[in-house]
């Protein structure tokens, strides 16, 4: 998957695109719908290209730290984005400058730039400044460019909502198999380890403190948000299966 990283507008690219736009954090079952329906709408000489945003909008203007934590940071993100099909992922730094852009602006300065025969979102699609836009807006603005739009409904399962909220929720009170259900795939932590401990990780969202059974066996979450691990000095990924104390 190729990765391109703006602070603003995509850059120019003629290549026959359809499009899907979102944070995707967890690239769950939701975003994996929106995904497959663009892959439906795709021609063959058709790209898959998404277009999502980081941080979270209210980390980055209100500074709320619970959403600066996610499932996905950017590497784990890209790399299901890409298992699930997008050939182009368009990372936009999403900026209180960012944060100015309309609804207008969006669409003939930014989306005007692709290539686009179709535009894929989620039905509770919201874009442009102030946040009072939709998927209407959206597929009026696209009109005059020939785009089309489709928005896919918000998923439930045993009633509950399928969002990054709530599998982050999941998360934090160490309700692994709940969030995995939501997810669609298993969910990993990516991190060096340095003497024994797994560092840097403040943008993923961990379970409480205490110790938690994982794929290659015992580790400790502390409350300097690092994790004590038995594992040699570099890059491991790990899976927690569920909480022991």
């Amino acid at each position: 998957m190729e990765v391109s990283h703006v602070t603003l507008e995509p850059n120019k690219d003629s290549r026959p695109a359809v499009l899907t736009i979102g944070k995707f954090d967890g690239v769950h079952i939701g975003h994996q719908k929106i995904l497959n329906t663009a892959l439906s709408l795709k021609k063959p000489d058709e790209i898959l290209t998404a277009i999502s945003f980081s941080p979270h909008p209210l980390w980055a203007l209100k500074k709320i730290e619970i959403y600066r934590e996610m499932l996905t940071p950017r590497m784990e993100k890209e790399r299901w984005l890409a298992h699930f099909g997008v050939d182009y992922l368009i990372e936009t730094a999403f900026t209180s400058r960012y944060a100015e852009t309309t609804p207008e602006q969006f669409v003939t300065n930014h989306l005007s730039n692709l290539n686009l025969s179709h535009i894929v979102v989620g039905s509770e699609f919201n874009f442009g400044k102030g946040r009072d836009s939709d998927v209407e807006l959206l597929r009026d603005l696209c009109a005059p460019y020939n785009i089309g739009v489709t928005s896919v409904p918000v998923i439930e399962t045993n009633q509950t909502k399928i969002s990054s909220t709530n599998i982050r929720a999941f998360i934090r009170r160490g309700h692994f198999q709940e969030a995995e259900e939501l997810l669609g795939h298993p969910w990993y932590i990516s991190g060096m380890v340095e003497n024994g401990e797994m560092i840097d990780l403040d943008d993923y969202v961990l379970p409480a403190t205490g110790e938690y059974q994982t794929d290659t066996g015992l580790i400790k979450i502390t409350n300097r948000r690092t994790i004590k691990v038995d594992l040699p000095n570099g890059l491991h990924q790990i899976h927690i299966t569920n909480k022991l104390s």
